[in-house]
């Protein structure tokens, strides 16, 4: 029994030494150094080989080091074991470095014993009056009390530096914690809306985390609505290039002047606008906004992109009863014959004309025969164009707005983190720190004081804070004189 307990303390006391020992790793700034380095590794090889990319497909193609890339898991190599495990591992030595900087701000400064002096003042004081004129001077130009145990005494002025340096740590932690959080919670996916006809977000797909502990396909408490789908133009003319060869050398040397014409469909689009709204199960709206293109809605979680837009268009054929229903910017074949008709991209919205005048358009579509050289019939709502003998009647059309949408606990981690890093290095950088030290000394009866300045940050300048105290001792009661430069 007795071997058992001593067998069970040795292995306690081992696996002691060995968390120690991590620790101690882990909290080094060499073993940053290292893993950094692995890191960038890793993304080069994230760089060299197409990530998300089919194994199968790589092997057709002819891609290198198969075995490496099958062993490994290159294609899908940042969601890897190997990759992961250098992440968690710089993870918690950033987390480690942190907490032992942090501990480090609340115990006593380890100051040297001695400093070089920068600046030396003969005073006519005795040794403890200089002493007291000088911290007091030094106290009402804005420095604290550092250290006064040993024979220098130590003051700090300016931003506190040590806390800044903790506070850019942290922030780095804080981006991390964000990044994980995207990397287990984070999925999106697309969903495509109708005006007028509202729709319950319904994910494809979940993070990682979750599929652990949900059973069914997570769905929103709230519908989303597209009440409008606008498409702003501008107006625009072309440049009418001449044909002949001499009109052009003409153009070219400056002969000429350019002209212009208005093609026979010169819009082009210069904004898309979705007017989205999420509407409660009572059909309170509980979130509304016109989004376009980078500029998103955020709701309960999620954020919702434009992405894009598809639209369909009801045309009747001569006497067709049953209009075909056709998507725009497509070709589509009359039914009954060989005909094949060319669609161009559905206008309809407000349109800017080149006299800056605004107006609302008649929604129209380019259309003509594919086999044909001609340019294409302007044809317009509830009218009509003949191609190749065949009346073209544009009776009605829809507009949808295809939505991407993206749930990410993590970015609210990584926008606060990022500030963080962001003002912390500003303030180390553009922030002005000091640390004087200052000692009196009375050797052979003559009393000096002589001071060591060092400084932080771009607008720091030392040599000011030495002129501004050379002044304050001048205007008081020492009388310094300057001591003979040393050899």
């Amino acid at each position: 029994m007795a071997r058992m307990d001593i067998k069970h303390i040795v292995s306690f006391a081992a696996w002691m030494r060995a968390l120690a020992w991590s620790y101690r790793r882990l909290s080094s700034i060499e073993t940053s150094v290292y893993l950094l380095c692995l890191l960038a590794v890793s993304f080069i090889v994230g760089t060299i080989f197409p990530q998300g990319g089919d194994f199968d497909e790589y092997v057709k193609e002819g891609g290198r080091f198969v075995l490496l890339v099958e062993v490994f898991d290159l294609l899908e190599f940042f969601s890897s074991p190997l990759f992961l495990s250098v992440a968690l591992l710089f993870i918690l030595n950033l987390v480690i470095c942190t907490y032992e900087r942090y501990k480090a701000l609340f115990m006593k400064r380890k100051l040297p014993e001695s400093f070089t002096p920068t600046k030396s003042f003969l005073v006519t004081q005795d040794a403890i009056r200089a002493h007291e004129e000088t911290r007091r001077i030094l106290m009402d130009i804005g420095f604290r009390l550092v250290d006064k145990d040993n024979a220098w005494t130590a003051m700090e002025r300016g931003l506190p530096y040590r806390w800044l340096t903790w506070a850019y740590h942290a922030g780095i932690v804080v981006c991390l914690a964000g990044i994980l959080f995207t990397f287990l919670f984070a999925f999106e996916d697309t969903i495509t809306l109708n005006a007028g006809s509202p729709q319950t977000v319904i994910p494809a797909t979940t993070g990682r985390v979750q599929r652990i502990w949900q059973d069914a396909t997570p769905q929103t408490d709230y519908h989303l609505l597209l009440d409008s789908f606008t498409t702003e133009y501008e107006e625009s003319h072309e440049l009418d290039y001449p044909e002949d060869k001499k009109a052009r050398l003409a153009l070219g040397l400056g002969w000429k002047l350019p002209e212009h014409r208005i093609s026979s469909d010169p819009l082009f689009a210069t904004a898309w606008k979705a007017g989205l709204k999420a509407v409660g199960s009572s059909g309170t709206v509980l979130a509304e906004k016109e989004i376009e293109i980078n500029e998103p809605m955020k709701h309960g979680g999620y954020t919702f992109y434009l992405m894009g837009f598809e639209q369909r268009l009801k045309l009747r054929v001569n006497d067709s009863f049953m209009p075909l229903d056709v998507k725009a910017d497509d070709d589509v074949i009359i039914p009954g014959s060989t005909v094949k008709l060319s669609l161009g991209t559905l206008r309809s919205g407000k349109v800017k004309r080149l006299d800056g005048s605004v107006e609302e358009l008649t929604p129209y579509v380019t259309v003509k025969d594919s086999e044909s050289r001609d340019d294409p019939a302007l044809l317009r709502l509830n009218q009509s164009v003949i191609v190749d003998g065949n009346v073209v009647t544009l009776v009605g059309f829809t507009e949808q707005a295809i939505l991407s949408y993206r749930y990410d606990p993590g970015v609210a981690l990584l926008w606060i983190g990022g500030i963080i890093v962001l003002i912390a290095l500003a303030l180390r950088l553009y922030g002005s720190y000091y640390l004087l030290a200052y000692r009196v000394d009375d050797a052979d009866a003559i009393v000096s004081v002589n001071f060591s300045v060092t400084s932080k940050g771009v607008f720091a300048h030392p040599e000011r804070i030495e002129g501004r105290i050379e002044e304050l001792l001048t205007e008081g009661d020492l009388k310094p004189l300057a001591l003979p430069e040393r050899p």
